[in-house]
């Protein structure tokens, strides 16, 4: 019986070790193609590092029905936190919020999850991963 609870515990390791590589936010000398390979949370600055859909609009407000305010045009981006809003394309409600990279507003928009490349796991809950709700 303590050998099925030893195993059990090594394989729990083992799923949060490879959960956490699937995670693992680039390092800040990796080339760009392996960072935009990858999707985490950084440790150093609580930001979303991920690729995205390029030519990404944003809103002011996490809705499809809210107003553009930019234009998110790189592929691999920063989101500084998400929030709850409306229904999008991944079947979910989360949002991300970014600096887009042409601003009419002059502040942060709303990108729904669909257009950033996170798993639907990471999507249901972004503060269980180290990311912010705004």
């Amino acid at each position: 019986m303590f050998g099925r609870h030893v195993k059990a515990a090594m394989m729990s390791v083992g799923l949060a070790t490879v959960l956490a590589g699937t995670l693992a936010a680039p390092s800040a000398h990796a080339a760009p193609s392996a960072a935009a390979a990858e999707c985490g949370v950084r440790a150093h600055d609580g930001r979303l590092w991920c690729g995205n859909r390029g030519d990404a609009p944003t809103r002011i407000d996490p809705f499809h029905e809210s107003p553009f305010n930019g234009l998110l045009k790189s592929t691999f981006s920063y989101f500084t936190c998400w929030s709850t809003g409306g229904l999008h394309g991944g079947g979910n409600t989360t949002w991300y919020r970014t600096v887009p990279d042409w601003i009419s507003e002059g502040r942060e928009g709303y990108v729904p999850a669909d257009w950033v490349f996170t798993p639907s796991w990471f999507d249901a809950d972004p503060s269980r991963y180290g990311l912010r709700h705004c």
